[in-house]
């Protein structure tokens, strides 16, 4: 039988681990140390603790919504949340759905991963194919009860991405809007 000891430290170097792999995926720029909005910190402690609401962060360009997307996957691993978490920007599943350069297993992954966020949607258009296939990715997501973020400058996502899809990103999610100056301006 493991002692109480061995059992903590066996857990943190889990937990760890676990940090360095989503660390490993994180672009420098978004490493930058900072204080994650009360709202995000307390949705990344219920990742944590089980409760795997979907997170809908909107505001202008530059309010920091990719950094705290991946400052709030962090909290919540290192709060023990051992879920595979992808961090997909708008234009990668553009060309992860594109009929030229689909990557289906990618799709699927992006499907199946315990947390999908789905970063700066509306920056690029989004096509009616695109359109098709976020509706498949949202409806499978919610039918699962799997978490997803969805970040965007654009504050009505239902007239961005209609009824249907944003129907099923907004159940029971927590809805945060950042204000503030471009903070890429201030450097």
């Amino acid at each position: 039988m493991t002692s109480p000891d061995a059992a903590t430290l066996w857990l943190a170097e889990r937990r760890e681990r676990l940090t360095e792999n989503l660390l490993a995926q994180r672009p420098p720029v978004f490493a930058d140390p900072g204080d994650l909005h009360h709202d995000l910190a307390a949705w990344a402690d219920d990742l944590a603790g089980g409760d795997g609401r979907n997170l809908i962060l909107t505001g202008p360009v530059g309010t920091g919504k990719t950094w705290s997307v991946w400052h709030a996957a962090e909290r919540a691993v290192r709060a023990g949340y051992e879920g595979r978490v992808i961090v997909c920007p708008a234009a990668r599943f553009r060309r992860v759905v594109a009929p030229s350069t689909a990557d289906p297993a990618e799709f699927e992954r992006m499907t199946a991963a315990s947390l999908l966020a789905l970063d700066d949607i509306g920056s690029v258009r989004l096509s009616e194919w695109d359109l098709d296939h976020l509706a498949e990715l949202a409806d499978a997501r919610w039918s699962a009860g799997l978490p997803t973020v969805l970040t965007s400058n654009v504050t009505d996502i239902r007239g961005l991405l209609g009824p249907r899809i944003s129907s099923r990103l907004a159940d029971r999610a927590l809805v945060v809007e950042l204000d503030g100056p471009d903070r890429r301006r201030q450097q």
